[in-house]
């Protein structure tokens, strides 16, 4: 995390993104990575900071400065007998 805040401070980008940067984290250092991006991205009022985790959220307070935005998970279609997830027909049949 300290690499990836020191490096954005030589970056002249108006916005940064940071992809499932927590997925890997247990939830103390998790809580600690959040406290800080925030921190930093509170004080760099010049840049927008965009954050995208599949963890829980919950924890946080939206303010004037942070927004959270929560996607809803994607509706899977099931038919009987078939898997939840969607798949593509690569069977041998001749498509002529």
């Amino acid at each position: 995390m300290s690499l990836l805040l020191a490096l954005g401070e030589n970056l002249e980008t108006p916005f940064r993104v940071l992809d499932e940067f927590d997925v890997f984290l247990d939830a103390q250092a998790r809580k600690l990575a959040i406290s800080i991006l925030i921190h930093v991205a509170k004080k760099m009022e010049h840049r927008q900071f965009i954050f995208i985790t599949p963890q829980d959220l919950s924890s946080l307070t939206p303010d004037p400065k942070l927004k959270i935005h929560k996607l809803s998970p994607p509706t899977r279609y099931q038919t009987a007998g078939a898997p939840s997830q969607q798949t593509l027909d690569f069977s041998q049949e001749d498509r002529s």
